[in-house]
């Protein structure tokens, strides 16, 4: 018989301690409970638990800070940490996750119900293999445009590069699945060692860490793994869509953060990715064909159960000024909108002909500023997106 997951609860109170081992107990998972951070590594470093869900507001130490002396202790370095928090600021889910939490969870009505779904999507219990550390758990954004010329492909890489300094030492993959052609691998400026299109061909028994690894361009400058997109259409027929999944499994289980730039391509080949991704960035333009084409695509995207508080849409003005303002594309497509790119003239292309992030090659510019919030906030929101 297969030993069940073994949890570590750290509550500073014991009403709601008692209650959550009760709860995860009854789910079939083995508990260790105790109130005090000093108590918490004790038995971390002890009893060598999967998984850690611990209090941010504890007595004598802070939640945050338990994460930190976890993750520089070889002992528990790799352990799953979810954080509890009554804080719901980006800037404090943004320093738990640079500190090393895995997840971070607002305490709120219903928050038990969700822990016990983000347990059980890491850690199913009775199942010996949820255990082991090549289970996927990074989280999937899709960047998606319902009109081609909006700046996709430019944005997934100048995001994720921003992404991948605010998270590191964890790790950031982007995956170019722009058909026919992709373009990401120009803009950074690499050849990736083979394409998504050869990766798709692997066998699916043999998709393993070892194996999809070496095939990604590691982009030191970008901060990202890259996996390039098909170099040219007649490539692209040999696309075996039917293994994406494992594909994507693979790069979930060595990534934390998995962006795959779709372009204006919603599509069978998109579509299921997209429907488990934590966020849809969305991006817009607010011309007249543009607008009309993304309220169709939202609509589409509504039918498909991909919900408007998944979509996370950004504004480029970078490709051009035309167009809607801010308030009146709003109104128009029924969306907030928590960020734009403002126009940058020829700055924009001069970037990316010269395969420089935004952030390199205009560090004080404002697009830079405007990319850090936003990359902030999609951390944010990926962060309470309860896993699939």
């Amino acid at each position: 018989m297969k030993p069940p997951p073994r949890l570590l609860l750290v509550e500073n109170d014991a009403t709601a301690l008692a209650y959550l081992t009760a709860m995860f107990r009854k789910a079939g998972y083995e508990i260790l409970g105790v109130r005090t951070g000093k108590e918490g590594l004790i038995e971390a470093w002890r009893n060598r638990p999967d998984l850690i869900v611990l209090d941010n507001e504890l007595a004598d130490l802070a939640g945050i800070e338990i994460v930190k002396k976890l993750r520089a202790d070889a002992r528990s370095a790799q352990t799953k940490i979810l954080l509890l928090s009554t804080a719901s600021q980006p800037e404090a889910i943004l320093q738990s996750v640079q500190a090393g939490a895995d997840q971070y969870i607002v305490k709120r009505a219903g928050v038990d119900a969700e822990l016990l779904e983000r347990v059980r999507a890491l850690f199913p219990a009775g199942e010996a293999e949820a255990a082991d550390p090549e289970h996927a758990s990074g989280k999937l954004i899709s960047f998606l445009s319902a009109k081609g010329g909006t700046g996709t492909s430019s944005l997934c890489a100048n995001l994720a590069q921003t992404l991948g300094g605010l998270v590191a030492p964890k790790t950031v993959a982007v995956v170019d699945l722009v058909l026919p052609i992709g373009s990401i691998s120009q803009i950074v400026g690499v050849d990736s060692p083979k394409t998504i299109v050869e990766v798709s061909q692997l066998d699916p028994k043999l998709m393993t860490r070892a194996k999809v690894e070496p095939l990604l361009a590691h982009v030191a400058e970008w901060k990202l793994h890259l996996l390039s997109g098909a170099p040219d259409p007649e490539a692209a027929q040999e696309l075996k869509v039917d293994r994406l999944e494992a594909v994507f499994n693979v790069l979930r289980q060595s990534h934390d953060y998995v962006l795959v730039d779709f372009g204006c391509a919603l599509s069978r080949v998109s579509l299921p990715f997209i429907r488990s991704s934590a966020r849809v960035v969305l991006v817009l333009a607010s011309d007249a064909a543009t607008v009309a084409l993304t309220k169709t695509t939202l609509k589409y995207l509504e039918s498909q159960n991909v919900r408007r508080n998944r979509i996370y849409p950004v504004l480029n003005r970078a490709v051009g000024l035309e167009g809607m303002s801010r308030a009146e594309l709003e109104k128009e497509l029924a969306l907030i909108i928590p960020g734009i790119v403002p126009h940058m003239s020829g700055a924009f292309s001069l970037a990316n002909n010269q395969h420089q992030p935004i952030a390199v090659k205009f560090p004080n510019d404002t697009a830079t500023f405007v990319l850090h919030d936003l990359a902030v906030g999609l951390l944010s929101q990926s962060e309470e997106a309860v896993a699939a």
